[in-house]
């Protein structure tokens, strides 16, 4: 799979937490992984850990957030707009990230660049996964619907990757 360099380097930095969440659904689940409270002990009290890692910090869950933010960014953008006559140039600018370059270029690569991230952590995970189920069918350690399940979700997590690299346009 070819990548631009670019995209590389934009979402090879951009290591946010919101990156961590997308890690994928199941990847702390308790009956895959014996020892996910040794990653997290208390996240909420009133939510069950499960819960967090599971469904919160699922690769879902992390798309709907950043199409969340994105929105926020937008709506953000449009509000420094329609504030600068009533507000004025110097105040506005105080806020910080009011600039025009950062609210059309910055935001636009941030936000790609930490779904890119997202994306691209589900497809190597999903890859190793495949592979790992490859060995375990060779060595009869797992069933053919178990192989081809994690072929399918393999094959899924590439077009969904491979779709949103060529879709990807850093703004400059």
């Amino acid at each position: 799979m070819k990548i631009k360099t670019s995209l590389l380097k934009v979402t090879g930095c951009a290591i946010v937490p919101i990156a961590v969440a997308g890690l994928t659904s199941g990847f702390f689940n308790p009956e895959v992984n014996a020892q996910p409270t040794a990653i997290a002990q208390n996240v909420n009290r009133d939510e069950p850990l499960d819960v967090t890692l599971n469904q919160r910090f699922s690769l879902a869950n992390s798309l709907d957030r950043i199409q969340q933010i994105r929105g926020a960014l937008n709506s953000f953008r449009t509000l420094t707009e329609r504030s600068k006559t009533a507000l004025g140039q110097r105040v506005i600018s105080s806020v910080g990230n009011t600039e025009p370059d950062i609210q059309t270029l910055g935001f636009t690569n941030w936000v790609g660049a930490v779904e890119g991230t997202v994306r691209g952590q589900n497809y190597r995970i999903k890859k190793l996964e495949f592979e790992l189920a490859q060995k375990q069918f060779e060595d009869k350690q797992i069933s053919q619907a178990a192989f081809n399940q994690k072929r399918t979700a393999y094959q899924q997590a590439q077009r969904e990757f491979q779709n949103f690299v060529n879709s990807f346009r850093i703004a400059d």
